[in-house]
C-alpha cells in the first residue's frame, strides 16, 4: 500500500491524498484543482517541507473541530515523514492553505478554505516531476 492510501486508511474518508504525475509548465492552482480543491492561488502560501511535514503530522493527529486524537501522534509522525520524503531530492515546493498545525504544534491557528467543509487544512507538494497532496477535513 502506498503511503496516501495509508493515510486516508488511518485519517477516514474526509482526506484527499494522492501523488500525481507533475508538469513543470503547471501552477499550484492548476494541481489544487486536479485535487478537488479550490483553485485560487490566494489560498496557498509556500513554506519549507519541515512546516510542510508539522501541518501534516498535526491534522493527521487531532481532529480540527474538536481537538480529539485521531491516532497516536507517533503513527501521524510517521506517515507524515513518509509522505515528505517522497518528494527528497527533487525540486519539490510546498504549499499549506493556512497556518493550521505549523511550528507550534497547536491547531487552530487559522487557514483559508478550500473545500465546502467547515474546516480544512491541506498540503500541496510541486516538482517538476510529480506532484502530491494531503488535505483533511472536518466537520463540528
Amino acid at each position: 500500500m502506498d503511503i496516501t492510501e495509508r493515510i486516508k486508511q488511518e485519517r477516514g474518508q474526509d482526506t484527499i491524498a494522492g501523488i500525481l504525475p507533475g508538469a513543470a509548465s503547471a501552477s499550484v492552482t492548476d494541481f489544487a484543482r486536479s485535487f478537488g480543491l479550490l483553485d485560487s492561488s490566494e489560498c496557498y502560501e509556500e513554506n519549507d517541507a519541515v512546516e510542510a511535514a508539522k501541518v501534516i503530522e498535526n491534522v493527521l493527529h487531532r481532529d480540527m473541530a474538536y481537538n480529539t486524537e485521531i491516532m497516536p501522534f507517533s503513527l501521524a509522525r510517521e506517515l507524515s515523514g513518509e509522505f515528505v520524503a517522497a518528494f527528497a531530492g527533487s525540486d519539490a515546493r510546498f504549499f499549506t492553505n493556512g497556518e493550521w498545525g505549523r511550528s507550534t504544534g497547536a491547531l487552530g491557528v487559522g487557514w483559508t478554505p478550500v473545500t465546502s467543509a467547515t474546516f480544512d487544512i491541506g498540503v500541496l507538494v510541486v516538482s517538476d516531476q510529480t506532484v502530491g497532496c494531503v488535505c483533511c477535513m472536518d466537520e463540528d
